[in-house]
C-alpha cells in the first residue's frame, strides 16, 4: 500500500472561490476554528473535572467522558460558533435569494 498525501495539493486541489487567495486564506480560518473548538472541548473538561474536585491531570482529561447534558451543551455552542463563523456568507445567500425572489 502507498502512503497517500494527507491534504489536496496540485492543480487538483479543491477551489471554491475564483481567487486561490481567497481558498488560502479560508482554509487557515477554518484550521484555527477548528483548534479553538478543541481547545474550548478540553477547557470545559478540565472546568468541569475542577469543579467535580477532580484534579485536571492529563489521564483524567483524557479518559473523560461528558454525559448527554455535556455533550448537548458542547453541541450547542458548536452550531452557535459555526453559525457566527458563516454569518456573512449565509446573509448573503439570504440576500440573493431575497433578490431571486422579487420581481
Amino acid at each position: 500500500m502507498t502512503d497517500r498525501p494527507r491534504k489536496a495539493q496540485g492543480p487538483d486541489r479543491p477551489a471554491y472561490f475564483t481567487h486561490t487567495d481567497i481558498d488560502r486564506v479560508m482554509s487557515v480560518v477554518l484550521a484555527l476554528a477548528s483548534e479553538v473548538a478543541s481547545l474550548r472541548d478540553r477547557l470545559d473538561t478540565h472546568e468541569r473535572l475542577a469543579d467535580a474536585a477532580t484534579p485536571p491531570t492529563t489521564t483524567a482529561t483524557e479518559s473523560y467522558q461528558p454525559d448527554p447534558a455535556t455533550i448537548a451543551a458542547r453541541d450547542a455552542w458548536r452550531d452557535a460558533y459555526i453559525r457566527r463563523l458563516f454569518r456573512v456568507f449565509t446573509e448573503d445567500v439570504e440576500a440573493l435569494r431575497h433578490q431571486a425572489n422579487d420581481p
